[in-house]
């Protein structure tokens, strides 16, 4: 994105790789947040002008922005017209299979968090953490729970498909579930199934219709609730923790697997997914661990660390399956 000189001995050095990174980034999330890319939907073509007077801003930043998106195959552009190119295309347009313009929208509110970041770091915590920052911002929250959603469609079929969901298994509770894809997918895999999502008033501010739309509103229900402080109901045969673990505490999380416990029948399982930390540093771990330290002040988790949490609660580590991405399904069976 940003390159300063042809010495191949010098390539990736700080000013090519942060500030590169910084303004790709910036622009992303920027042309998201004002409208840009959705501005040349449906296979549109226009001009900085027209851009700029249908979003009301200054033709100046408009084709600024776009000459970006055109550097890093976000946008075409010919004969001064911009239209979606490639990336977007595939992406962020209505041709796309899944329209992931969410993920930029959470890039935003990830972008103003992480300036708080050295902050956070001296202090030992951040300021606030996210749920703090939106209890007066529930748009943000939505913002959160839609880009879950689509980030999940990348993985919900391998996780589906690789849960040891048991024979006999009928009600399942999905703990932080929001947006109630996984739910909803382990309900049509699984006839048997009936499911509660459980999370706050915020996340599941769209799930009753997407579980209306998928034909499953007798099947998946909704418990507005705060899983760490009210009742998570007994009787389960499958508790859900998805990508839950890594904000919380890792005292919280030990309550917490105490709980599931008591809510699950005898052979039943907790399935934790989760970015499992491990002795190597990893990319994907280290980048995900920070930005968690950013955003509640927590942390990835060692599979020694669970498996510390399963024994206190008196369950059983069953399996550990390595999906095809960043992430691990950890579970863990009740005796009895």
């Amino acid at each position: 994105m940003f390159h300063t000189t042809d010495n191949s001995a010098l390539s990736g050095n700080p000013i090519d790789d942060v500030i590169g990174s910084t303004i790709k980034y910036s622009a992303l999330v920027s042309a998201a947040k004002l409208g840009l890319i959705k501005a040349l939907d449906g296979g549109r073509a226009l001009t900085a002008a027209e851009l700029a007077k249908e979003l009301n801003a200054s033709v100046q930043g408009v084709e600024a922005l776009a000459d970006v998106l055109v550097a890093v195959d976000y946008f075409r552009v010919k004969d001064g017209r911009y239209s979606h190119g490639p990336i977007a295309e595939r992406w962020l347009s209505s041709k796309a299979p899944t329209d992931f313009t969410p993920a930029l929208m959470w890039g935003y509110e990830l972008w103003n968090v992480m300036w708080e970041l050295p902050q956070a770091i001296k202090d030992g915590k951040p300021k606030q953490s996210l749920w703090e920052r939106w209890a007066d911002r529930p748009e943000a929250g939505k913002d959160f729970s839609d880009y879950m959603k689509v980030k999940s469609t990348l993985t919900v079929s391998n996780i589906v498909e690789s849960t040891p969901i048991p024979e006999k298994a009928r009600r399942l509770l999905d703990l932080g579930g929001s947006h109630g894809l996984h739910s909803m997918a382990f309900c049509k895999r699984h006839p048997q199934l009936t499911a509660t999502v459980m999370d706050l008033p915020e996340a599941l501010a769209n799930t009753g219709g997407a579980i209306a739309k998928a034909g499953l509103s007798d099947r998946v229900s909704l418990r507005h609730g705060n899983f760490l402080k009210d009742p998570i109901g007994e009787g389960y045969d499958v508790v859900l923790l998805f990508e839950i673990v890594h904000n919380h505490t890792f005292e919280e999380n030990q309550e917490l697997i105490k709980n599931i416990s008591r809510a699950l029948n005898p052979g039943g399982i907790v399935v934790i997914l989760e970015d499992v930390k491990t002795d190597k540093v990893e990319k994907h771990n280290a980048a995900f661990s920070l930005a968690m330290f950013a955003c509640s002040g927590d942390r990835t988790y060692s599979l020694d660390e669970m498996n510390t949490w399963f024994n206190a609660a008196g369950l059983k580590q069953s399996n550990v399956i390595q999906l095809p991405s960043s992430v691990s399904l950890v579970v863990g069976k009740k005796l009895g």
